[in-house]
């Protein structure tokens, strides 16, 4: 009876201990090129992403938050953050320059603003900027991203296409073609096929020694087919077209659609899968068969070289295969000779969303640009500049926004799909009012909440709202402290750069 209660007493006592230690299998290490946003925690804390989150609160049991109004001011947040001081530049729609989306996201959660774009604001107006004639002798410092989310081949480039447009450089880690150009890869030997008909070491090698093209993993069959053929390529399959559906287990645990697709998925495999009884396969099929997709057509393609309808169908195909993402939009004919057009004159309609993240005029443009990179045209919601193109806005939706081309909105919404394919982003109401006169006592303030106190003990909404006050009455009321009157700031925030 005595070992009895001992034993309950140390279950009760290690119960907490035990939590603890679940909770506390959390990373220790956040890959620097991660792109994550920031993120707000259960402790009302703002973090850098959710990687940093669950490293910096481990086994304290701090989660995502549900809410997000959890870290607004205007919800009684203190905005107190976890922000690292990685120099990573993005711009506010108030017009200035933060030093990583998450010092933003403190202003954000202190005033309501907004993120304008990627990268440093540029305060001359986009339609006053600077712009080259020719880049013949501009130094090849690209490939460049775009804080229009495009690839570039070198900053002139960036600023001639782009002219008036207001475009930066931003961290190459935010464009698809050049996210692992710097990507540390390690040593670990898994032979890959790239669509350009190379065997590289490893699919992170592939994509570094790549950096700005449009090269994904293809089926190995189709790089071993350009060279000798030994007797072991010889057994490897190039495609299995008429091959009847007969779901066979690999020796490897996973489930292929036959055995000519277990063959071509791992030609050229340092280790040799083979056929074997399909009940040892039987709890993954259980598993991945749990996977529920709709049939909702947005296809991408697979690094086995077949079309699937939509993403959800692609992640079945990882959980039976482990079949990963190549690219979006439908897989091309790998040995099919495409010929690139010299020039491209007939330019009409809407721009066209590339698969490598990239915008273009026409399908001609896309066509000369990418010659030979397999590069195919996709829905127009997976590129940042024309992802707002067929959005429907509210039409009684009176949220009005002063675009960077010096015109006044009904709404962002509205700003970016009368401007489809073109980087136009928000900035400060005043720069659109600058050329109305307004008489006496009439301003226009923004709507963002950062507190002042007057001399009257009234709080204003912000600066803005006391000015008229003070305006009103005659410079009779002037400026107490920041903050509340209730809880006065001693000094101004400051998370920007300029």
């Amino acid at each position: 009876m005595e070992r009895l209660l001992c034993a309950c007493v140390f279950l009760v006592i290690a119960l907490p201990a035990i939590e603890s230690v679940r909770d506390s299998s959390c990373p220790r290490i956040c890959a620097s090129h991660g792109y994550g946003d920031p993120v707000c925690g259960t402790d009302a804390v703002i973090y850098p992403n959710i990687c940093e989150m669950k490293k910096k609160t481990c086994g304290k049991g701090v989660k995502l938050s549900a809410d997000p109004s959890l870290c607004q001011r205007s919800s009684g947040s203190k905005c107190e953050h976890k922000c690292s001081s990685e120099k990573d530049p993005v711009c506010g729609t108030d017009g200035r320059t933060y030093l990583n989306r998450c010092m933003l996201q403190v202003e954000i959660c202190r005033l309501g603003i907004d993120m304008s774009h990627l990268g440093s604001c540029n305060n001359i107006s986009a339609h006053r900027e600077n712009c080259p004639v020719d880049c013949k002798q501009a130094p090849q410092d690209g490939p460049i991203c775009g804080s229009d989310g495009n690839v570039y081949k070198n900053t002139c480039q960036m600023k001639l296409i782009t002219c008036g447009q207001g475009v930066v450089r931003t961290n190459k880690k935010y464009c698809q073609t050049t996210r692992h150009c710097r990507e540390s890869c390690w040593r670990n030997a898994r032979p890959t096929c790239g669509s350009d008909g190379k065997i590289y070491s490893n699919v992170c090698r592939m994509k570094s020694k790549n950096c700005g093209k449009h090269v994904f993993e293809v089926p190995m069959a189709y790089c071993q087919e350009g060279q000798e053929r030994t007797r072991s390529s010889l057994v490897c399959p190039s495609e299995c077209p008429n091959e009847p559906e007969r779901p066979t287990c690999g020796s490897d645990g996973q489930i292929y659609k036959s055995e000519c697709e277990l063959k071509l998925l791992n030609c050229g495999s340092n280790k040799r899968v083979s056929k074997v009884d399909f009940e040892k396969c039987r709890n993954r099929l259980q598993k991945c068969l749990k996977i529920k997709c709709s049939n909702d057509p947005d296809p991408v393609c697979g690094t086995d070289a077949r079309t699937y309808k939509n993403q959800c169908l692609l992640n079945l195909a990882t959980c039976l295969k482990g079949v990963q993402l190549a690219h979006l939009g439908n897989c091309t004919g790998l040995k099919e000779p495409n010929p690139c057009p010299d020039h491209c004159t007939d330019v009409g309609g809407e721009p066209i969303c590339g698969s490598d993240g990239n915008v273009y005029r026409s399908q001609c443009d896309l066509k000369k640009e990418t010659c030979g990179q397999l590069v195919v045209q996709v829905p127009a919601q997976h590129c940042r500049t024309t992802a707002s193109c067929n959005e429907s806005c509210d039409a009684n939706e009176r949220q009005f926004v002063c675009g960077s081309d010096n015109k006044i909105y009904r709404s962002e919404c509205q700003m970016k799909r009368d401007n489809c394919g073109k980087h136009i982003y928000v900035v400060p109401l005043k720069r659109c009012l600058a050329g109305f006169i307004f008489r006496g006592c009439q301003k226009i303030c923004p709507d963002y909440y950062d507190p002042v106190c007057g001399t009257d003990n009234m709080t204003y909404s912000n600066a803005c709202f006391l000015e008229l006050e003070n305006c009103r009455s005659r410079s009779l009321v002037q400026m107490k402290n920041m903050g509340t009157c209730a809880e006065p700031l001693n000094e101004i925030p400051k998370n920007y750069l300029y």
